[in-house]
């Protein structure tokens, strides 16, 4: 019995960490309908759909540096800009206002969400999370 439970425990770790290349139509629709609304006219370098256990998430990667990441039903969970920076019409409005009223002429360079909290990186390099009725509640430079 616990040969059977070893086995079927190596199996599952094998299994885990399943990357695979995909073409944009096999990305759920929410995921098509944001990146033709945000990222139009954008070159993509690659796609890809990452399977670890009973997790799915999607990765899209532009030639400019842009990086968006999706969950199973293809909401953005991530947002980054390598080379430049996000268009703050990305960014929750409630998230923007504060950031222009306390660090005024910082931009963005990454937003990432969960069902918690919103996490963002400015140009300065400070890291600001919020939670997810946008209060302010950390900060980390």
């Amino acid at each position: 019995m616990t040969i059977i439970a070893g086995l079927v425990a190596l199996s599952g770790t094998a299994c885990a960490d399943n990357d695979r290349a995909i073409t944009m139509d096999r990305l759920p629709e929410q995921a098509q309908e944001f990146i033709a609304g945000h990222f139009a006219g954008e070159k993509i370098a690659y796609v890809k759909q990452e399977r670890d256990f009973f997790e799915v998430k999607y990765e899209v990667m532009f030639v400019r540096g842009a990086l968006v990441e999706f969950d199973r039903r293809g909401r953005w969970t991530e947002m980054e800009c390598r080379y430049d920076v996000l268009d703050a019409g990305l960014v929750p409005e409630q998230i923007r206002m504060q950031v222009a009223d306390n660090w005024p002429g910082n931009q963005f360079r990454k937003i990432s969400r969960d069902r918690k909290e919103y996490e963002v990186k400015l140009t300065s390099g400070l890291e600001l999370t919020f939670d997810r009725f946008f209060n302010l509640m950390d900060i980390d430079d």
